[in-house]
């Protein structure tokens, strides 16, 4: 029900897991993913590193559940009691999670609109396209794909006028030797490797 507001991580899973037996989860109201991605982009966000990093707390790993390899079972073989302890670890943790991160997010401004305005509008459009999948017009990506091959073509010969020879644009030493050397641009830094 939409009048039951949901916190999850990655409800997006979830609700395509949901959605292949015909419910429709709605009601989302944070997802802790999308917290730690907007708080910290640059960091994993899966929860156990999530529990760890932001709660201090090792979390009870999937792969200790179901095991690994070869020997790994599907989750409905797992023992109730087992299954049970590792659900519900993650419904708290995930709870935990969010009244630890989504403060954080809150408390920017600029953060908290990418998370509400952005990141939780998007996550239902992901979710859209993954489940109906997405039309494209072929032909009009290879006519684009064949005007920016062209104006490519045209831009790489601009720069070998310029240059006065041709030479491999992906080549750092040959851009080198043109742009610093031939062309006697300044060199404002040079990088660890003592290149310009």
């Amino acid at each position: 029900s939409t009048n039951h507001k949901k916190v999850g991580q990655n409800l997006k899973y979830d609700k395509h897991v949901l959605a292949n037996h015909g419910v429709l989860l709605s009601g989302i109201e944070h997802d802790t993913l999308l917290q730690s991605y907007v708080l910290e982009s640059h960091q994993s966000h899966d929860m156990d590193s999530l529990a760890a990093r932001h709660l201090g707390v090792k979390t009870i790993s999937y792969d200790e559940v179901t095991g690994k390899g070869a020997s790994r079972i599907p989750f409905e073989q797992v023992a109730v009691e087992r299954a049970t302890e590792y659900s519900g670890e993650d419904a708290d943790v995930t709870l935990q999670l969010h009244r630890t991160l989504y403060p954080q997010v809150e408390r920017d401004e600029k953060l908290d609109r990418v998370y509400r305005s952005i990141e939780m509008p998007v996550m239902e459009v992901l979710f859209a396209m993954e489940r109906q999948g997405v039309l494209l017009d072929s032909a009009l990506l290879e006519q684009q794909s064949r005007e920016l091959g062209e104006k490519m073509i045209e831009l790489e010969n601009r720069v070998h006028q310029e240059a006065g020879q041709p030479f491999n644009l992906s080549s750092p030493k040959q851009l080198q030797e043109i742009l610093f050397e031939r062309k006697g641009l300044p060199v404002k830094k040079k990088t660890p490797g003592g290149q310009p």
